[in-house]
């Protein structure tokens, strides 16, 4: 990055025309000619320059600031997030004097901040100013930077674009070095970002690999994460048995580590498995034990277990915990674009769990909220599940023309379900 490059871009972050920092130091017009790389000013314009906008016009050790940034990253890693705290707070203590420092700290806050607290308050503003910086978002930087969006997109439910980022950041493994600790965490995301997208081949690979280098050093969590992934795999493709192993598997690290969050994640997908095999009441049981284990983790960490214990209450007909439960979240989603979609689900069943039926209210609002939503979003697991219940309702009442477009629909997206390898609803 050029020296106008830098200038310009410190000014845009300052939120500065070319007016307000040109006055008094230099004409508009010469201001625009260093900004483009035209002209190259004298050192006393620069300095002026440099201190309007409070910065170095030049780094000093690229290299050790990117090593603190990169320490911080390894405690998150870790999960150890007390150190990861103390280093972050000393990082962001810092001003930022240099272009270079102001994209570190921006990225690696994004991630301190998703990694943390599993939300992304402020992270697209962060990440979207450093976006355009291309000639400067190359090597290590471009390998945290699409690290940063692949986090934020996952978070998002973008998992194409996280997917996307993911495998842009893969590329620059081998052109740079990296820790075998980051490596590890890059393929595991990729495997965690292809199994929300049904390519089970890819993330079966991807997250074998990360769990060859996490067993190799010895990070007995990650591997559970890795181990999970696999269970989910392999109850996509009903190989229960293994996916049964695998998750018990990751128990055991659970136990030996006094790990709730994993204990969490672990007990819903075997609630998961029972409710495959039409155990309900056993669903039930593990669901309720994977919401206490997640007790003191963010809404988000929840919010799928809540859903599926919902389901459970409605099928076996217990609609007075099932609008007791309702009752208890509905507030947490509401105006939050990320839980839209839990929304429209859980306004759906307390309609069911109120009325005992379907009834003409509700089948309008799936009609013009629901469908449109999941269709839009290409997500065929719900909409092949929606569908029927569409088309038997327009079966009941003789619009025999309504229900056979559903249950057409229904058949589409069930094949599209199919060509992605799921084999359930």
């Amino acid at each position: 990055m050029n020296l106008g490059e830098k200038i310009r871009y410190f000014r845009r972050v300052k939120n500065l025309s070319q007016q307000e920092l040109a006055t008094g130091i230099c004409s508009v017009p010469y201001l625009s000619k260093i900004e483009n790389g035209v002209t190259e000013p004298s050192e006393e314009i620069q300095q002026h320059l440099a201190e309007r906008l409070n910065i170095r016009l030049h780094t000093k050790n690229e290299k050790s600031i990117m090593q603190n940034y990169v320490d911080l990253f390894y405690s998150l890693y870790m999960r150890d997030y007390p150190t990861a705290k103390q280093k972050y707070d000393h990082l962001i203590d810092i001003p930022s004097q240099s272009v270079e420092e102001d994209i570190l700290n921006k990225i690696f806050k994004s991630m301190y901040i998703m990694m943390t607290t599993q939300e992304t308050s402020g992270v697209p503003e962060m990440l979207d100013e450093v976006a355009y910086i291309d000639d400067v978002i190359k090597g290590e930087k471009a390998f945290y930077y699409l690290l940063a969006r692949s986090q934020l997109s996952f978070f998002m439910e973008e998992f194409e674009d996280s997917h996307s980022y993911a495998l842009k950041a893969e590329k620059l493994l081998e052109e740079h070095r990296f820790h075998e600790w980051e490596r590890g965490y890059l393929l595991y995301m990729i495997g965690l970002t292809a199994n929300q997208l049904f390519k089970s081949i890819i993330a079966l690979e991807y997250t074998q690999k990360a769990l060859t280098i996490f067993e190799k050093t010895y990070f007995f969590k990650r591997c559970a994460d890795c181990r999970i992934i696999l269970a989910i795999v392999q109850t996509r493709i009903k190989n229960f048995e293994e996916s049964i192993k695998q998750l018990l598997l990751a128990e055991t690290i659970a136990n030996s580590f006094g790990d709730e969050v994993i204990k969490g994640i672990v007990y819903h997908n075997l609630g998961s498995i029972a409710n495959h095999k039409g155990e309900t009441e056993k669903a039930i049981e593990l669901f309720a034990r994977s919401l206490q284990a997640k007790e003191g983790e963010p809404f988000i960490a929840k919010i799928m277990t809540i859903y599926a214990l919902i389901k459970s209450y409605e099928k076996t007909n217990q609609p007075e915990k099932g609008l007791e439960l309702l009752s208890t979240w509905m507030d947490q989603l509401k105006d939050n674009p990320i839980f839209r979609g839990y929304e429209l689900h859980f306004l759906y069943y307390k309609d069911l769990f109120t009325h005992g039926e379907l009834n003409e209210e509700t089948v309008q609002f799936m009609i013009k909220d629901m469908i449109p939503y999941f269709r839009k979003r290409n997500e065929w697991i719900f909409l092949a599940e929606y569908y029927p219940i569409l088309g038997k309702y327009f079966e009941d009442h003789q619009k025999y023309k309504q229900a056979s477009m559903y249950y057409s629909s229904a058949m589409t997206a069930m094949r599209k379900m199919y060509d992605l390898g799921v084999t359930y609803i």
